[in-house]
C-alpha cells in the first residue's frame, strides 16, 4: 500500500514569551513562536515592520526569553541560544543533559543566564564570558519542574512544584540552597507558576487557584493576596513603581504602597507573557507606553497617561502545526486538531477540500455526535459542542459544555460513545494521580464524574458495547510525578447498573493500555506500547498476546497516548504503535507493517486510512 500525502492542515503560531531592549537608537521586540521549529521574530514597534526571522532548530518549545548586554537568550527545548544583531542566531549547546523542556529564563547583574528544567527539576546557569554551564541540580527532591524565576541581591529565587508548591532561594557562588515557606492555604496547590521581584516585592503566582501572593523579601513577611489573576509574569514597575498584571480578564495597575488596584481599558482574555516599556511611541510621544505579545505575534501597547490602547499586528507567518488529534465526522469530513498552537482542521474526503479555524487550544481528543463534534481541550480538560450547521465562531459555536479543572484534570484523550451518553477518560492535572470517567448527557446537559477507579492511574483508552464499558489505565498521570504502580489495569463498567464488573492487569509489565477495540465476535482487543492482546469479556482474562514490536519502558518519561489507535474491520485490526501504522489478520494472525512513520489514524467511510507525519496528514487507500 501506499500513502499518499494531502498537505498540512494547520499553521499557526504561540507566542508565550518574549524580550524587550535596544540597539543603535532603537528599541526591539524578540518574540519566539514555538513550533517545529521555534522561530525568533525580531520586531520594530515604531515602523510596525519584522526585521529578522530565525529558526531556532532542534527545538520545538519557548518559554524564556531574557536580554541582557551580551545578547538576547532563549530557552528551547534542553538547549540555549543567543541573538545579537550582528551575528544572528547562536547554538550555544545542550543546557544539562537528561533536560529536553525548559522553562523561564533570568539573568544576574553580571549577565550570568539561569534557567528551570524538566524532568529533572534543575536549575542551570550559563556564563557568557567563559561559555561554561553549570548544573545546581535538583531544587526539590521529587519535585521535576523548575518553573520560574528571577535574581535579586546575589540570590536566585526559584518557583517549583508540581506535587506542591515550593519557593527555593539558590545561593548561585555556592549552590547552597533554602526555601520561604508559603502560606497554610497553598497546601493542596501544585506549582508556582509565575515568579517575579520588583522593589524587594516577591510576586508568586500559585497554580490551579491562580492566586499571586506577595511577599516583602526584606521584612520576610506575606502581605496581599489577588485572586484570579493570570499568568506569565508581572510587569517591570513605571515611573511611579506601580506594576501591572492581568486579573479577572482585564489589564490591571497595582500600587506596591497601597495595595489599590486600578483596571485599565484593556481586556485581556489570554495570558499577558512577558511585559516592556517604550520611549516616545506615537501612543505617547513625552511618556512611556507598556507592550506586550500576543499569541499571535501581535503586539499590545497600552498609555498608562490617558488609559489607551492600540494592536499592532505585523502579519507574521505561522508554522505548520503538529497533528495531535484526529476523527471522522458525522459529514464523513476529517477533523484535525493541533498541539500547543491549537486550532482545528476540516478535510473533505469527496472534495479534497482543507481549510483550517483558528480560536480553539490544544485538542487532546474528539469524537462525532449527531450534527456536531465533541471536542476535549487542554488544559483544564475543557469540554467543547462544535455545531457543524452553524458558523464557526470562537467564543459561541465551539460552545464550553463543561470543564473538569475542579476534578483535577487536564487531558481528555479517551472518547466513545457508551448507549446515549458521552464517555470521557481523562489524564489528571500536573502532579496529580488519578484519572476520571465521565459520563455527559446531551439530551438532558447532565454529567458524572468518577474518579479514581483506576486507582493511580490515568483513563487513555475507551470502547463500549452492549451496556459494557471498557476502559483501559496509564500509571503515569499528569506531568510532575512518578508513577506508583507498575501494570496498568483495564476496567469493565456497567453502563446500567453505573458500577464496576471487572478490574484487572490484562498483561503484566505493560504500563499502558493506549487503545482499545471489540471484533465481531465480542473479543476486546487492546494495545500497549510494544503489544497487541485479546481479552475475552465473559471469562475476563486475557486469551492471547501478541508482541510486535519490542519496547523498554524504563527509558520512558510519560506515556498515555503516543499516537496509538485501533480500529477493526471486517476481520482486520488497524493500528499504530511506536509511529508504525500495521494490519494485524485476526484470523490468520499475520502481522504487516504499512508504514514506519506514521501518528494518529482514523478511516473513512470507504475504509481508507488516515494518519499523520508530524504536521502534514496522510491517507492510504
Amino acid at each position: 500500500m501506499k500513502a499518499f500525502r494531502i498537505g498540512e492542515p494547520l499553521h499557526g503560531l504561540a507566542v508565550w514569551a518574549s524580550a524587550y531592549g535596544s540597539w543603535q537608537g532603537t528599541e526591539w521586540v524578540y518574540a519566539v513562536s514555538s513550533g517545529s521549529p521555534c522561530i525568533l521574530f525580531v520586531l520594530d514597534p515604531s515602523g510596525e515592520k519584522t526585521t529578522g526571522r530565525y529558526a531556532l532548530e532542534g527545538s520545538d518549545h519557548c518559554w524564556g526569553v531574557v536580554s541582557t548586554a551580551s545578547g538576547v537568550y532563549i530557552g528551547g527545548s534542553g538547549i540555549l541560544y543567543r541573538y545579537t544583531h550582528d551575528r544572528g542566531v547562536e547554538n550555544l549547546g545542550e543546557m544539562i543533559p537528561g533536560e529536553f523542556y525548559t522553562w523561564r529564563l533570568a539573568a544576574d547583574e553580571q549577565g550570568r543566564i539561569y534557567g528551570g528544567c524538566y524532568p529533572g527539576g534543575k536549575v542551570f546557569q550559563y556564563d557568557p564570558v567563559t561559555g561554561i554551564f553549570r548544573d545546581y541540580g535538583v531544587m526539590v527532591s521529587g519535585e521535576q519542574f523548575a518553573r520560574s524565576m528571577e535574581v535579586w541581591n546575589g540570590k536566585l529565587y526559584v518557583g517549583v512544584g508540581t506535587q506542591s508548591p515550593h519557593i527555593v532561594v539558590l545561593d548561585t557562588e555556592t549552590g547552597s540552597r533554602s526555601e520561604i515557606g508559603l502560606p497554610d492555604e497553598c497546601c493542596g496547590e501544585q506549582l508556582v507558576y509565575d515568579l517575579n521581584i520588583i522593589h524587594g516585592k516577591l510576586f508568586a503566582r500559585v497554580t490551579p487557584s491562580a492566586r499571586l501572593y506577595i511577599y516583602d523579601l526584606e521584612q520576610q513577611e506575606w502581605g496581599d493576596v489577588l485572586e484570579c489573576v493570570s499568568g506569565l509574569s508581572v510587569s517591570p514597575p513605571d515611573e511611579q513603581g506601580n506594576v501591572y498584571f492581568i486579573k479577572d480578564d482585564y489589564l490591571q495597575r497595582f500600587d506596591l504602597q497601597t495595595g489599590s488596584l486600578f483596571v485599565t481599558s484593556l481586556a485581556m482574555s489570554e495570558p499577558a507573557g512577558d511585559y516592556g516599556w517604550l520611549h516616545n511611541h506615537p501612543l505617547n510621544s513625552k511618556g512611556r507606553c507598556l507592550i506586550g505579545v500576543y499569541r499571535d505575534g501581535s503586539c499590545w501597547i497600552y498609555d498608562p497617561d490617558t488609559d489607551q490602547h492600540r494592536v499592532m499586528d505585523f502579519g507574521l507567518q505561522g508554522q505548520p502545526v503538529h497533528l495531535q488529534s484526529m476523527t471522522r465526522g458525522p459529514d464523513d469530513a476529517l477533523y484535525i486538531g493541533g498541539y500547543f498552537a491549537g486550532g482545528l482542521a476540516r478535510f473533505d474526503t469527496s472534495s479534497a477540500e482543507l481549510i483550517s479555524y483558528r480560536g480553539i487550544g490544544q485538542t487532546e481528543g474528539m469524537l462525532a455526535g449527531d450534527d456536531c463534534l465533541y471536542l476535549g481541550v487542554y488544559p483544564r480538560a475543557n469540554i467543547y459542542k462544535y455545531d457543524l450547521s452553524r458558523e464557526w465562531k470562537p467564543g459561541d459555536n465551539p460552545e464550553l459544555l463543561f470543564s473538569l479543572q475542579e476534578e483535577e484534570q487536564d487531558r481528555p484523550f479517551a472518547w466513545t460513545w457508551a448507549g446515549d451518553q458521552l464517555a470521557i477518560g481523562t489524564v489528571p492535572a500536573y502532579g496529580r494521580h488519578g484519572g476520571a470517567l465521565t459520563f455527559y448527557h446531551p439530551a438532558s446537559g447532565a454529567r458524572e464524574v468518577f474518579r479514581n477507579l483506576l486507582p493511580l492511574q490515568s483513563i487513555v483508552s475507551l470502547t463500549s458495547r452492549d451496556q459494557l464499558l471498557f476502559a483501559g489505565g496509564s500509571v503515569w498521570g499528569g506531568l510532575g510525578i512518578s508513577p506508583q504502580r507498575e501494570d496498568a489495569s483495564l476496567l469493565i463498567w456497567d453502563l446500567q447498573n453505573r458500577c464496576k464488573v471487572w478490574e484487572g492487569v490484562p498483561v503484566q509489565g505493560e504500563r499502558a493500555i493506549s487503545a482499545l477495540v471489540l471484533d465481531d465476535e465480542g473479543n476486546l482487543w487492546g494495545l500497549t506500547a510494544g503489544l497487541l492482546f485479546r481479552f475475552d469479556p465473559q471469562l475476563k482474562c486475557t486469551v492471547q498476546t501478541y508482541s510486535l514490536f519490542s519496547m523498554d519502558w524504563t527509558v520512558v518519561t510519560h506515556f498515555w497516548r503516543s499516537g496509538n489507535e485501533l480500529l477493526y474491520k471486517d476481520g482486520m485490526l488497524y493500528g499504530v504503535l511506536m509511529n508504525r501504522l500495521f494490519k494485524f489478520d485476526v484470523k490468520r494472525e499475520e502481522l504487516e507493517v504499512l508504514d514506519d512513520e506514521a501518528r494518529l489514524l482514523t478511516m473513512d467511510r470507504k475504509g481508507d486510512l488516515y494518519f499523520a507525519r508530524t504536521t502534514v496528514l496522510y491517507r492510504m487507500q
